[in-house]
């Protein structure tokens, strides 16, 4: 965790700690923000600071038992009286949109079982950890955003379909940097990839095959999550289609890097947001 702030110091500077943080680490998402007004812009930097710092400890550790700096650091949480800025604008942003505090249990729960499992065997496994690691992100975010009944399901699929996303990207990286598998190993069996395809970053047709199925997976997840953005109010709706957007635009840029995410990383350069957004704004 960064150095923390006095007690006193006001909640326009712990929002601002926090802006910097999702300013830094969250390019796509960032950028969705700018369409919130702006006490909902406030409240998902407080959150994405509240996700990143947890994730940052578990992806890159700075002490040698990176668990119990969670620990340390939901027990701050849990006791509402750190001084750290980014539980500051936390607490506030959780006790102004009455944010259930069990959706920070849950993600802090997947955060710690990410420094002691790093393989998942089916995909029903993996979707457990994702409800924590990710779901519960859409859930927090619809309550900031407001919502009708039926929406949590919805906001739950979005988040199954970014953190899906996320994994088919940084398949490199989780496994050559943290030796970590996202992919359930039922499916890389499914699809004859074996491990050390994977570590010597080997896009063989069968390899080709897996991510095909996966993409298709992560696109489904999506078009059944952007059905229930109108049961969002209105004044999130954009934003969160936007989000959806820019997210799933990283799926075809694998495709059109044909399925190589071992040479390089895919992304979204600026003016693909931009067109993306603009294309987002006639979709809800």
């Amino acid at each position: 965790m960064s150095k923390p702030v006095p007690r006193n110091t006001s909640l326009e500077e712990a929002y601002e700690a926090s802006r910097r943080i999702h300013e830094q680490h969250g390019k796509s998402y960032y950028f969705a923000t700018r369409f919130l007004p702006e006490d909902l812009r406030r409240a998902t930097f407080a959150l994405y600071a509240f996700f990143r710092l947890p994730d940052e400890i578990v992806d890159n550790p700075k002490t040698s038992d990176p668990r119990k700096e969670l620990e340390q650091f939901r027990e701050d949480w849990r006791s509402g009286r750190s001084a750290h800025p980014v539980l500051v604008a936390a607490k506030d942003t959780f006790e102004r949109f009455h944010i259930p505090f069990e959706y920070s249990e849950s993600f802090l729960d997947a955060m710690i079982q990410d420094t002691w499992k790093d393989r998942y065997r089916t995909y029903g496994e993996l979707e457990e950890y994702m409800y924590g690691s990710a779901a519960v992100v859409g859930l927090m975010m619809s309550h900031v955003i407001g919502f009708d009944v039926g929406a949590l399901a919805y906001a739950e699929k979005l988040g199954y379909a970014m953190q899906l996303t996320n994994f088919l990207r940084d398949i490199k990286e989780d496994y050559q940097q943290r030796g970590r598998i996202y992919l359930p190993q039922e499916e890389l069996t499914r699809f004859s990839v074996l491990e050390t395809d994977l570590a010597q970053g080997n896009v063989s047709s069968d390899f080709i095959e897996l991510m095909k199925f996966q993409i298709k997976r992560a696109d489904t997840l999506y078009e059944e999550a952007n059905k229930g953005i109108h049961l969002l109010k209105p004044r999130g709706r954009f934003a969160v289609r936007a989000a959806s957007d820019l997210y799933r635009a990283i799926l075809r840029k694998i495709e059109n890097q044909h399925y190589d995410v071992f040479q390089r990383r895919a992304s979204t350069s600026r003016f693909d947001k931009i067109l993306i957004v603009g294309c987002s704004r006639f979709r809800i």
